[in-house]
C-alpha cells in the first residue's frame, strides 16, 4: 500500500481523477473548495491513496496547525470510497502521518446507524464525530429522463406547487448585486430556521467564488411579474454532470407559498439544459430519522424528500491517531481556538 501526494499533472487532472472514484464526485473534494477555505485550514494536500487490486483514490486534505497538539486534518465529504474494506486500507495510509486526528467523511452508503457503528468498532482509532456536512445525508435527482418524466416522478406536492407557480417570474443572475439580494433572503430564512450561520463576508466570497470559476448563480422567484423583491431563491453549482442546491431562502406569504418548488424546478432544467445527469438537493436528516421533529433539519423534510429518495452515506468520523493530544485538545484546545477565532471563523470547522 501505498500513499503519495499528487503529482502536477494529477493535480491539472484532479476533477477528472474524483470524478472516476467509485463515490463519485463531491464538489468539496474539488481544489477550489480548498482555495475557499484556505483562511481558516491554512493549507491543504492532493493525495493519492494507491493499493493493489483497488481504484487508486485521490483524496483532498485540509489541514490546520494547532499547536502544541500539531495538525489536524479533515477530508471534506471523502475519500470517495464506498467499500468499507478499502477505507480500512485508506486509514492505514493515514496512521503514518504527523496529524493528531483526521476527520473523514466518506462515500460508503448506509440503511441505518447500525452500519456507522459497525465500521466504527471494527477500525481501531475511529470515532463518532459531530457531523459537519450536510451533504452526508441528501436528495439525488437523476435528470436523465425527459423534463415530462423528470416532473412525473416528484411527489404530489412538489408537482402541484410547480403547476401553482406557472405564472410566476423566474430569473438567472451572477451580478454582484444579486448576491446581495440573495443574502438578505438567505440571511431572514436561516435565522428563522434557527441554523447556524457564518458570517456574511463568507458567503459572499464563495458564491462570487464559484461564480468567477463560472460554475456558480442565483435564481430568483417572483410570484407574479409585478413583484419586483424575489420571493424565493436558491444558490446552484454546477459543473460538469452535477448540479447542486447549495443555498436557499424564501419569504413566507401566501402568494409565495410552493414559489421554492418552482425555482428548484427551473434550477433543475437549466442544469439538465447544461449538461448536468444528477441534481443534489444537499441536506437533510438520515432516512432513518425523518420523524424526529427534534433534528435541526427537520423543517427541510417535506421540501426536499418531494423531488425523490433520501440517500445516506456513513457521515463524519474521526480517525484518533494520538490519544493523548487528542483528548487535550477535546478538554482545553477546541475551546481556547474557537474563543479566538469566533469573530472569523464562529463554527471553527
Amino acid at each position: 500500500m501505498t500513499v503519495r501526494d499528487a503529482s502536477a499533472e494529477e493535480k491539472a487532472q484532479w476533477d477528472e481523477l474524483i470524478w472516476d472514484t467509485p463515490g463519485g464526485p463531491d464538489l468539496m473534494q474539488l481544489e477550489p473548495y480548498a482555495q475557499l477555505k484556505a483562511g481558516a485550514w491554512g493549507s491543504h494536500r492532493q493525495l493519492i491513496h494507491e493499493h493493489p487490486g483497488k481504484p487508486d483514490i485521490p483524496a483532498l486534505y485540509l489541514i490546520k496547525k494547532l499547536p502544541p497538539f500539531g495538525q489536524l486534518w479533515y477530508a471534506p465529504m471523502g475519500p470517495r470510497v464506498t467499500d468499507p474494506e478499502h477505507l480500512q486500507l485508506i486509514i492505514d495510509d493515514l496512521r503514518s502521518n504527523d496529524a493528531f486526528a483526521v476527520i473523514l467523511e466518506p462515500s460508503i452508503p448506509v440503511d441505518g446507524p447500525q452500519a456507522r457503528s459497525e465500521l466504527i468498532a471494527s477500525t481501531p482509532g475511529l470515532e463518532d464525530f459531530l457531523s459537519l456536512q450536510q451533504g452526508n445525508h441528501t436528495v439525488l435527482v437523476d435528470l436523465r429522463p425527459s423534463e415530462e418524466d423528470l416532473l412525473a416522478s416528484f411527489r404530489q406536492r412538489a408537482r402541484r406547487s410547480i403547476r401553482k407557480a406557472e405564472g410566476a417570474r423566474i430569473e438567472h443572475r451572477t451580478d454582484d448585486e444579486a448576491f446581495e439580494i440573495f443574502w438578505d433572503l438567505y440571511a431572514l430564512t436561516v435565522e428563522r430556521a434557527g441554523l447556524p450561520m457564518r458570517p456574511k463576508h463568507y458567503y459572499l466570497n464563495a458564491w462570487k467564488h464559484y461564480r468567477d470559476l463560472g460554475q456558480g448563480h442565483v435564481v430568483f422567484g417572483y410570484s407574479s411579474p409585478e413583484v419586483t423583491e424575489p420571493e424565493a431563491a436558491a444558490y446552484i453549482w454546477a459543473h460538469r454532470d452535477r448540479g447542486y442546491y447549495r443555498d436557499g431562502g424564501s419569504v413566507r406569504t401566501p402568494a409565495a407559498n410552493g414559489l421554492q418548488y418552482r425555482v428548484q424546478w427551473e434550477a433543475m432544467r437549466w442544469c439538465k439544459e447544461r449538461g448536468a445527469t444528477t441534481y443534489d438537493l444537499f441536506g437533510v436528516p438520515p432516512s432513518w430519522e425523518l420523524e424526529n421533529s427534534e433534528h435541526q433539519l427537520h423543517g427541510l423534510v417535506q421540501f426536499k424528500t418531494a423531488f425523490g429518495q433520501v440517500t445516506d452515506t456513513v457521515g463524519t468520523m474521526r480517525l484518533n491517531l494520538r490519544p493523548r493530544r487528542t483528548a487535550a485538545w477535546d478538554r482545553f484546545g477546541f475551546k481556547v481556538y474557537q474563543r479566538v477565532g469566533r469573530k472569523s471563523n464562529p463554527l471553527f470547522y
